[in-house]
C-alpha cells in the first residue's frame, strides 16, 4: 500500500525501535543523580561531625592536669582494704539453700 493512502486512513508506520531501551535509560538517569549528589558539598551536620563526641569526653575528666602531679594517689587505709578484699571474697562462696517447706493440706479431720 501507499504511505499516504495509510496515512490517510489513520495508521501510521511506526519504525523499527533501536534506541537504548526504557531501563537502561532510568538506569543511566539514576547513576547520573547518584554521582551528583556525591559531588554536593557537605552540610552543617557533617562539619560538625564528632565534636558532640569530644566535647563529652572532655567534660567527663575532673582534673585534665592530673598526669602532671608525680606523686601517688591515696587509696584505703591498708586495714580497710583488707576488710573488703574478705567480704568481696565471701561474696563468691555458696551459701547452703534453706529448704522450703510448703503448706500441707489433707490429714486433718473437721470434727463433724
Amino acid at each position: 500500500m501507499n504511505k499516504k493512502k495509510l496515512l490517510k486512513a489513520g495508521i501510521t508506520m511506526r519504525k523499527k525501535d533501536t534506541g537504548v531501551p526504557k531501563a537502561g535509560r532510568c538506569l543511566a538517569l539514576g547513576v547520573a543523580l547518584l554521582w551528583m549528589a556525591g559531588c554536593y558539598p557537605p552540610n552543617a551536620l557533617e562539619l560538625d561531625y564528632g565534636n558532640s563526641v569530644r566535647n563529652n569526653i572532655a567534660q567527663q575528666v575532673v582534673n585534665p592536669q592530673a598526669g602532671l602531679n608525680p606523686t601517688p594517689a591515696v587509696g584505703l587505709p591498708p586495714e580497710a582494704a583488707v576488710n573488703e578484699m574478705e567480704s568481696y571474697n565471701k561474696s563468691f562462696k555458696a551459701t547452703p539453700q534453706k529448704s522450703f517447706q510448703g503448706m500441707q493440706t489433707g490429714g486433718g479431720s473437721s470434727g463433724y
